[in-house]
């Protein structure tokens, strides 16, 4: 059998598309393990497919013990619902706060994002879900909040003070007055 040279230039041209797709599917998920931010990819359905290092170090839950297991399991579980219907009907959500349990059943306030995947037909085939833990600025807005109050407090004394000097000040300025007239004129 002869090969033609365009059969041959084929042949070169999809082992060639090949190896660019092995590589974009290499960077794709070296890229998805690299990030800081957790990340879990879910089902339509709402079963966890694949998760990230950084979802791993968060939740304290290894990859076996997520992948394949409902997302609500992870999540509070009515705003995890809502979420992920607003991400199908609206193919994305961006910085809603919620709460995740990690394995030590602590609850963890993050910022939570999705972006929605559809086939090349429209077909919903998924959703990404990445959070940020809001602990660290949770505990600054309580400092700050606390903060806030401790001055408010100190305000209202310095202003306090402060009125109580000038009514001591007038008094004063009166009682000088009537003691000038009540003097003996000379």
């Amino acid at each position: 059998m002869v090969v033609s040279k365009k059969e041959t230039n084929d042949k070169k041209k999809i082992s060639g598309l090949f190896e660019d797709l092995a590589l974009l599917e290499s960077y794709a998920r070296e890229l998805f393990s690299f990030s800081p931010l957790p990340i879990c990819y879910v089902s339509p359905n709402g079963v966890i497919l694949e998760v990230n290092p950084a979802f791993e170090k968060i939740s304290g839950y290894n990859i076996y013990e997520v992948i394949g297991e409902p997302i609500e399991n992870f999540f509070d579980k009515e705003k995890i619902r809502e979420l992920s219907e607003e991400t199908i009907n609206k193919g994305f959500v961006k910085t809603k706060e919620i709460s995740v349990f990690t394995k030590e059943k602590r609850k963890i306030t993050v910022s939570v994002f999705t972006a929605l995947r559809k086939s090349k037909e429209g077909e919903i085939i998924g959703y990404f879900v990445g959070f940020f833990d809001l602990s660290d600025v949770k505990k600054k807005e309580k400092e700050l909040q606390e903060k806030m109050e401790e001055l408010k407090r100190f305000n209202r004394l310095a202003v306090g003070r402060e009125l109580k000097m000038i009514e001591l000040k007038k008094e004063i300025k009166e009682l000088k007055e009537k003691l000038e007239k009540s003097k003996p004129s000379t």
